[in-house]
């Protein structure tokens, strides 16, 4: 039987079986699925009614009265209208179906984001998968039911359709970075900053679109929603997080002015762009900026480390094409085992989040050494070919 042939009979399996979850949904626990994703939906059940989604008696009477939330306090949705929008479609549904059905959907988009990073790749497809269902904040992103896996969906559709020259839907897709802006927070602005001195004027046009397609959406539902939003962003900020970040060490400290880092930071980030502008490569920038930008974001959560995995993919795309030693490959492979078996364990022992912060410095120091390594064979084989 010819390869081509088994590959679509598979193919067909899968759908059946998608199909078969999709119509008949098995039995989960009530846990799974529904920690963060009940102040999501609820939210997006407000807005949908017309009601002001950062009311926290707005939230407690949704949360109690639909999501058979019990506890003592009120979960609050800390994400951006774009994600509402989204989310509206699951409204319809009772809560305890709208939970099932979004593990099936983050799932899928888990697995289409590890499919398109790893797109030019012909080879070891297994790879990417395995990296992304076996890291720890991953599994901890979908048991939670978070929407973080749609920042990094709008990335991996970004990097595939820009370098696919598909320039006006690559930018489109830029819209899901601002549901969670906080893991993104130097990615997007100079991102866009990149993408303007550049002259794609096609991915501006395609982002341009896109806001102002889902505000002009957003004001036909709720004429509010800016309101509502604004009130989301300024208690975020007013309120001092232990992050798994520096600034959120410096809170865990009792310095709270430094959640302010990130701005610190960005204005260096954009500096140090400005006077290399004509030599960035736009996936460099992509990697670089997500690694700094989830050292010193002022708001987070462990498991949005998941963004974490576009640029610790880009290093198994350099393993896997030869451009690191195998000595190196072993090295940075082991060191990445150790790290997500560290977090695993450190996750059984309920510390606060900010002791996470180690997991995207240790990412850091891999890829740095990962991209040192890479250019220097590369140099390497030049030198020798021009010999």
């Amino acid at each position: 039987m010819k390869m081509p042939l088994l590959k679509n009979i598979a193919a067909l399996v899968l759908l059946i079986i998608l199909i078969i979850v999709l119509i008949f949904p098995i039995p989960i626990h009530s846990n799974i699925g529904s920690g963060d994703f009940r102040p999501y939906w609820s939210s997006s059940f407000l807005l949908r009614n017309g009601q002001d989604f950062s009311n926290l008696s707005n939230m407690d009477w949704v949360e109690r009265s639909q999501t058979n939330w019990r506890e003592s306090y009120t979960m609050s949705a800390w994400f951006a209208p774009t994600g509402n929008l989204i989310l509206l479609p699951y409204t319809f549904l009772s809560f305890t179906r709208a939970v099932y059905y979004w593990l099936i959907t983050n799932i899928f988009v888990v697995f289409l984001s590890a499919m398109l990073l790893w797109q030019h790749i012909k080879t070891h497809t297994w790879i990417p998968l395995g990296v992304f269902f076996t890291f720890s904040a991953t599994l901890v992103s979908l048991y939670m039911g978070q929407v973080n896996t749609l920042v990094v969906l709008g990335l991996s559709l970004f990097i595939f359709l820009s370098t696919t020259k598909h320039e006006f839907l690559a930018g489109t897709c830029l819209i899901l970075l601002t549901i969670k802006p906080q893991l993104v927070i130097l990615t997007l602005p100079l991102l866009i900053l990149n993408i303007f001195w550049q002259r794609k004027t096609r991915i501006l046009a395609g982002f341009i679109s896109a806001l102002v397609l889902c505000a002009l959406i957003l004001w036909s539902i709720n004429l509010y929603w800016l309101n509502s939003f604004w009130q989301v962003i300024t208690s975020g900020m007013s309120s001092f997080r232990e992050a798994p970040t520096i600034p959120g060490l410096l809170v865990h400290a009792g310095y709270g002015y430094g959640k302010w880092l990130w701005m610190i930071v960005l204005s260096l980030a954009m500096l140090i762009w400005w006077k290399i502008k004509d030599k960035v490569n736009q996936r460099t920038l992509i990697d670089t900026t997500i690694l700094i930008g989830m050292l010193v974001s002022p708001i987070g959560w462990s498991y949005d480390h998941i963004i974490l995995l576009i640029p610790l993919l880009h290093v198994f795309e350099w393993m896997v094409g030869n451009t690191l030693s195998k000595g190196n490959i072993i090295a940075v492979a082991l060191l990445l085992v150790i790290t997500n078996s560290l977090s695993f364990y450190q996750r059984t022992l309920s510390v606060s989040e900010v002791w996470f912060f180690w997991i995207p410095l240790v990412s850091l120091i891999i890829y740095i050494f990962s991209w040192k390594q890479k250019l220097e064979r590369t140099l390497g084989a030049t030198l020798i070919e021009a010999g």
